[in-house]
């Protein structure tokens, strides 16, 4: 019998776990591959506690350790043939021999620069999701080996999940006489804290689930960001408003929550160019909470945190919400006027997303394949 090909999937933050999931579930029916997964020590001990709790229950062999320095090293000496990571910003020489295939698939599609700044010199292949991002990638001088794949965190959504989808509209308790908004602010800049209370009342008329980016639960500061109001406002629109169904990190998927939305309400998320393969409105709110470096000078907001031309891009195909008291009729435009948008949209999928067909994972593998035969 052929040696099995050994692969281990880092998910460093419980967040890098969404675009490892259909891969896992794909090697896992496959006897040519051995499975290995991992998260970091280097991490909020509640979000360790639960990316553990996870992993114990996927496929495959959990590595874990008290250290962080234990943990490389159990990896190091296991000498995985494939090592995945969902981001490079930490010292992947470490972990893996100079033999080992070390391969990235990125764990946001969005308007942020970090997509290309995140290259570690020790990775041989980036798992791209789209044409454009190819050629975006090499703009950036980036020389690492590109596999166009298609993302495969978006892969479920081409397969039946009716009965996760049922499962999570009776845990959510959504009304099934209302339309859905999903609401996913990122951590920075964000809009939730310039709706404020008010967003209870501006959106009465529907169900709204309350996507909070990962860190928000788990961290009270990012550098010089305190994000402790965005936690403590979502629970207190949860506990005041029925309609408002704040989603916990145990829900570490948000693409399980775009079938149940009838719309996107977000700020600069990658959740804009996922759910566009369902062709679903999206709200783009254009105020933000800025730091005031940022609000005097808004262009270092750019430089450091966003893509200008691609924040630009979106004006395109999205609908823009300038103010929080417009947001009821903004949410009824979309719904009116979305269909006389869905060419700009399905140019925007050809651009970004690659072959929606579910089968990013396959091509994935068929990589690692093709690489080891």
């Amino acid at each position: 019998m052929p040696k099995k090909t050994s692969i281990l999937f880092d998910a460093y933050h419980l967040y890098h776990l969404p675009q490892f999931d259909p891969v896992i579930d794909l090697l896992a029916q496959d006897n040519r591959f051995e499975l290995f997964l991992s998260t970091s020590n280097n991490i909020d001990e509640e979000e360790r506690a639960l990316s553990l709790s996870i992993l114990d229950k996927r496929p495959g062999t959990v590595i874990k350790a008290e250290t962080e320095q234990a943990r490389s090293g159990m990896i190091r000496e296991l000498a995985p043939d494939v090592f995945i990571c969902g981001w490079s910003r930490y010292e992947l020489e470490r972990f893996i021999p100079g033999s080992t295939l070390v391969g990235m698939i990125y764990h946001g599609i969005g308007v942020k620069p970090s997509y290309w700044r995140d290259n570690h010199k020790r990775l041989d292949v980036r798992f791209v999701e789209g044409e454009y991002r190819i050629q975006q990638l090499r703009d950036q001088g980036i020389e690492t080996d590109l596999a166009l794949t298609g993302f495969t965190k978006l892969d479920p959504l081409f397969h039946d999940n009716e009965e996760q989808e049922k499962k999570l509209t009776r845990m959510l308790d959504l009304d099934p006489g209302k339309k859905t908004i999903l609401f996913a602010p990122t951590f920075y800049p964000s809009s939730l804290e310039k709706f404020g209370m008010h967003l209870g009342e501006l959106t009465k008329d529907y169900n709204v689930i309350l996507k909070l980016h990962m860190w928000v639960h788990f961290m009270d500061r990012f550098g010089d960001i305190n994000l402790g109001p965005q936690r403590r406002l979502a629970n207190k629109l949860m506990e005041k408003y029925d309609h408002i169904k704040l989603v916990g990190p145990e829900i570490y998927n948000i693409v399980h929550l775009y079938k149940l939305a009838d719309v996107l309400l977000t700020d600069a998320s990658s959740t804009i160019y996922e759910i566009i393969a369902l062709e679903k409105p999206v709200i783009v709110n254009r105020f933000l909470k800025l730091k005031f470096i940022h609000r005097l000078f808004r262009s270092r907001l750019y430089r450091n945190r966003l893509d200008d031309e691609m924040d630009r891009d979106i004006s395109n195909f999205c609908f823009e919400l300038k103010q929080p008291t417009d947001l009821p009729s903004i949410v009824e435009t979309a719904f009116n006027k979305n269909d006389q948008r869905l060419d700009v949209v399905r140019r925007y999928q050809k651009k970004m997303l690659f072959k929606l067909d579910g089968q990013a994972s396959v091509r994935v593998r068929d990589y690692i394949l093709d690489k080891f035969n």
